[in-house]
């Protein structure tokens, strides 16, 4: 939900939506066990790095994958983050943390509209100013007009001798 503050009392929310699903598995992974199917996870030297070359290369593609718990189902997750720690006690073995995050998937329509565009598109015109009558030239400084007008007089525009 989002919130926004208001000039008094509590924030108002006023709209809400879904964040994308986040889980987190841990994953751990003997080099001494079998696997279920004969030959899964032999790329590399060993199971447990063979099973994480498979995380990264899920992770680097982004490969959206269905995740299966006993809570739920998720579909369309990718891969965010490979954590494994790599000291004494996993040295035969693996143990991470995988990081998903789902992704909203939208589809998206075209509309085409029509084209508006006139064949005669709007043009400006020229303005009609009418007769333009000449004016007398006002040479008084603003402070000379300023005061002319104060004193109420309407000082002749051509005089510049005051």
């Amino acid at each position: 939900m989002t919130d926004h503050p208001v000039e008094e009392g509590a924030a108002i929310t006023d709209h809400a939506f879904m964040e994308p699903k986040a889980v987190s598995i841990e994953i751990g992974m003997s080099d001494a066990c079998f696997s279920m199917i004969d030959g899964q996870f032999t790329q590399r030297f060993s199971r447990s790095v063979s099973a994480y070359d498979v995380l990264e290369r899920l992770q680097r593609e982004r490969v959206p994958i269905s995740i299966h718990t006993k809570l739920a189902t998720y579909h369309n997750m990718l891969i965010e983050n490979i954590t494994a720690s790599d000291d004494f006690k996993t040295r035969h073995g693996l143990k991470a943390t995988v990081f998903f995050r789902e992704i909203i998937v939208v589809q998206t329509d075209t509309v085409t509209l029509p084209n508006r565009t006139s064949t005669a598109p709007h043009t400006t015109g020229n303005t009609n100013r009418g007769a333009v009558q000449p004016t007398a030239e006002d040479n008084r400084s603003a402070l000379r007009r300023a005061t002319d007008a104060l004193r109420g007089g309407s000082a002749d525009a051509t005089n510049t001798a005051n």
